[in-house]
């Protein structure tokens, strides 16, 4: 199986994409996800519900909910709001999102990648999983024989696959939609053209950079197929050159189990590390975070970590080796009950927000770049929790591969 590979896909048709399409389904918080799916019934997040959306009473009929998501998607299908391409094919997917002030811009291509590594092949990962969110997802991918959110990948870029890419959007797309928060444009690519195109990543390294769950529901899925059904030996995903990944931090805030002042926490977080008042609530280089306590931000230079890996040295590490472990009792970052995670694209201004309201402690971190993902998922380790956000991401309901038609046509 190549490494990157075309399928017969299904695209929101223009005039469906307001209507049908999402941010990623946790954008959205529960009473969000009730509002949208109760009142539009095209709506993708009818068929991306999960138990978080269930009442109490039915938060263990994980059968009724998955029979839901199916039935959702078969109203989608019935009402015709895809465009249809039998022939299997590659997609160029272009994403331009506001970015400070400018406009960032990357192009991917859309496909699909096997499930089994092989001695030949190997799609390199950085995240933990949880096993009880992945065996969800596989029960739904399963149940619903369909997947829409591509799993987000990428490789070191050179000329050659640059140009590739540039020389399909040469041609007319199949869908340019736009909103204020995102531009996106479709090029199908099909016949000699995408085998060239595949050819170009052949011997390429892969990296997820977002979708760790996707690919081990997908992984499970075909572990427990009776027939090795082969739409289950491939998922779908996007592939990005390093170059056009745009990386920013998750900022930490944390409460403290102990109420202690603000000065009493200045002064313990003090004891480990150097600090000064700033006015600035950006860190400006790797290994300064700046603090938010009592409506004031502080400059913090954390201390170097006492491990030798990769992952020790990352500033998520040194922060939570040094003073949310030691000082704030937050053991495990995971699971602890207080600590919250405000993702880059939120802004300062949130975290700032949320610490005046409920007294928390803000961290307001430095983001990692894409060459720290490739090298921590190369050497084998895991990334912290909440490590790294990639944006942009791709909307929900606008790609989609149909299981059991991808069958019939084969």
């Amino acid at each position: 199986m190549p490494r990157l590979k075309g399928f017969p896909g299904l695209i929101i048709k223009p005039e469906w994409v307001e209507k049908v399409t999402t941010g990623p389904y946790d954008a959205y918080t529960p009473e969000q996800r009730q509002v949208i799916t109760s009142e539009n019934k095209f709506s993708f997040l009818n068929v991306t519900r999960s138990f978080e959306d269930l009442p109490t009473e039915k938060q263990n009929d994980v059968e009724g909910l998955l029979n839901d998501c199916k039935e959702a998607m078969d109203h989608l299908y019935k009402t015709n709001v895809y465009q249809t391409f039998d022939e299997p094919s590659l997609f160029v997917y272009r994403i331009d999102i506001p970015h400070n002030g400018n406009t960032h811009s990357q192009t991917g291509i859309v496909g699909l990648v096997p499930v089994e590594d092989t001695g030949s092949f190997q799609i390199l990962k950085h995240e933990e999983v949880r096993p009880e969110r992945s065996d969800l997802m596989s029960r739904h991918l399963v149940t619903v024989e369909a997947s829409s959110s591509p799993i987000s990948l990428t490789c070191k870029n050179d000329e050659q696959l640059n140009k590739a890419i540039n020389d399909c959007t040469l041609n007319n797309p199949v869908l340019v939609t736009e909103d204020s928060e995102m531009k996106q444009t479709i090029w199908r690519v099909a016949g000699e053209t995408a085998r060239e195109l595949s050819e170009l990543v052949s011997n390429k390294t892969l990296y997820i950079t977002d979708g760790h769950h996707r690919m081990a529901a997908a992984e499970e899925a075909l572990k427990k197929s009776r027939n090795r059904n082969e739409p289950l030996e491939s998922t779908l995903a996007v592939l990005f050159p390093d170059n056009e990944m745009l990386v920013l931090p998750f900022h930490r805030r944390v409460g403290d189990i102990e109420n202690r002042s603000s000065q009493e926490l200045l002064k313990a977080i003090n004891s480990v590390c150097e600090i000064e008042k700033s006015e600035d609530f950006l860190p400006k280089r790797d290994g300064e975070v700046v603090l938010y306590i009592d409506s004031q931000s502080y400059r913090v230079i954390l201390p170097e970590s006492n491990g030798n890996n990769l992952v020790s040295q990352l500033d998520v590490a040194r922060l939570q080796e040094h003073i949310l472990s030691p000082i704030f009792g937050v053991v495990n970052p995971g699971t602890h009950k207080l600590i919250d995670y405000v993702p880059g694209p939120l802004g300062v201004d949130v975290v700032k927000e949320r610490c005046d309201k409920d007294l928390w402690v803000g961290f307001i971190m430095h983001p990692l770049n894409i060459k720290n993902l490739m090298d921590v998922a190369e050497a084998g380790e895991l990334m912290p929790p909440k490590s790294s956000y990639l944006m942009p991401k791709p909307r929900s309901g606008v790609f989609v591969r149909d299981l059991n038609r991808e069958n019939n046509i084969q």
